[in-house]
């Protein structure tokens, strides 16, 4: 069986893609952070591009440096893409859930992003150490990831790459997001020049080729709570073709073990409906079921039954919060 833990949009390089391009990479980005910061290591290497470990040379803080791949920085379409993803980490930042964004800039020919070093372990490889996890361990990271999607939907923003690749638990329990690689906002609409998704987790509309919206990323989530429940990927073939034929077919069967929890397999029936009319129509109704399971918010706590909330248009929803601010 072939790993599809790819993005499709973009695959990841060989090590001789952009392998022998760091040492000088890392040379032009420590004379860009000047005196500021140490440039570590590169901890990473992405479709898009490379992080970096920085320093705080003063009170030793430790950062990263996400540098857009030589290679794509003379792609318009990856640059802007790549602008949305700082803006819309940015806008979300303030959330716990998502790692904020410092800094965004282009000089000497490199497009970099700088964000706080979060100490922790990506769920990816969580779920590769430990198998499944607890119905309870699940459930709790539905309900933060839950919280950060509601707080994405009034801002408008669809994340359209969901994978246990892009979260990290931090050393305090929580869940953070931390890859907005292929985000997209009301702002950008269609206009976007490609759509893209990891194989495992894509909803049937990006497969056609339709705009993802809020319940694309809903649908993403779906495959990953069905994964941690089992320790295995949910949709499982031996070639992209069949993987994207399930997607589109709905071919996906629980194990008895979580199907027989009527409360989970509700839950994941609803994220994982084909069609996405038939699905949760909101981050805010997935919060309402979670409470039904036993597993509020505490941000949700003073609010209005979710049920009901959920069926307010987000756009009054945005306003309400912001008029709050």
């Amino acid at each position: 069986m072939i790993a599809l833990g790819i993005n499709r949009a973009i695959a990841a390089p060989s090590a001789g893609d952009n392998g022998a391009d760091i040492p000088d990479i890392a040379a032009r980005l420590q004379i860009i952070f000047g005196s500021r910061f140490e440039v570590l290591q590169p901890i990473a290497i992405g479709g898009m591009a490379t992080i970096f470990q920085l320093r705080h040379r003063l009170h030793r803080g430790l950062f990263v440096a996400k540098v857009l791949h030589s290679r794509l920085a003379s792609k318009p379409g990856i640059i802007r893409s790549f602008r949305a993803e700082a803006a819309h980490a940015a806008r979300l930042g303030g959330h716990p859930n998502a790692v904020p964004v410092f800094d965004f800039g282009e000089l000497d020919g490199l497009f970099f992003i700088t964000m706080p070093y979060i100490e922790g372990e990506d769920v990816d490889k969580l779920l590769q150490r430990t198998g499944a996890l607890s119905r309870s361990e699940t459930l709790n990271f539905a309900s933060q990831i839950c919280s950060l999607l509601c707080f994405a939907e009034t801002e408008g923003i669809v994340h359209c790459d969901l994978t246990p690749a892009n979260f990290r638990l931090d050393i305090f329990g929580r869940y953070r997001l931390f890859d907005f690689g292929i985000s997209h906002s009301e702002a950008f609409g269609p206009e976007r020049s490609f759509i893209g998704g990891t194989p495992l987790y894509t909803s049937p509309e990006q497969l056609r080729g339709e705009t993802p919206d809020l319940r694309s990323d809903l649908y993403a989530l779906g495959a990953i709570l069905a994964e941690m429940l089992t320790g295995k990927p949910l949709f499982h073939a031996e070639t992209l073709t069949e993987i994207d034929r399930k997607h589109l077919k709905g071919d996906w069967q629980l194990p008895s073990v979580v199907k027989d929890d009527k409360g989970i397999g509700r839950l994941l029936e609803r994220l994982l409906a084909t069609r996405r009319e038939d699905r949760f129509q909101s981050a805010f109704e997935v919060s309402g079921a979670l409470d039904g399971l036993g597993f509020s918010r505490p941000e949700f706590r003073d609010c209005p039954a979710l049920h009901t909330v959920s069926r307010t248009p987000v756009q009054i929803v945005r306003r309400t919060r912001l008029s709050a601010d």
